[in-house]
């Protein structure tokens, strides 16, 4: 796979995970200290190699996972990279080996937003194409 390394998000390296929206009737969203990112397609979280936490897990166990999981994963926890590939598949890198991945599933849907308080933005599309 090819990193897709033409959008910069150095702004958000170091940047710490400050808030994650907690209400099951809203998207997924993790705040960072300067920005935030909204999820409105597949997740899934690992720790090294193994998956411990994914959207399908939140649907289909919600006594069991939520996004409370998430927040008690994530906050505090400092971004250490970005990446994002050409099959849309955007991995964000967390201290203490937990990495974020994104997978845009839709034709029809948005999948992700990632805003930054600078006026950085980028955005997936209905279809997977990427705006910003």
């Amino acid at each position: 796979m090819e990193n897709l390394n033409k959008i910069d998000f150095s702004y958000f390296i170091g940047q710490v995970v400050t808030d994650v929206n907690i209400d099951e009737n809203l998207p997924l969203g993790i705040i960072f200290q300067k920005g935030w990112l909204m999820i409105e397609c597949p997740w899934r979280i690992r720790k090294g190699k193994e998956i411990i936490l994914g959207e399908t897990d939140c649907i289909s166990e919600p006594k069991k996972f939520s996004h409370k999981n998430v927040k008690n994963l994530l906050v505090s926890k400092k971004i250490l990279n970005i990446s994002f590939y050409e099959q849309l598949i955007f991995i964000i890198e967390f201290e203490d080996n937990l990495t974020f991945e994104l997978f845009h599933a839709s034709s029809y849907f948005e999948g992700w937003t990632l805003q930054g308080d600078n006026g950085f933005d980028v955005f997936t599309l209905p279809g997977g194409e990427v705006c910003y």
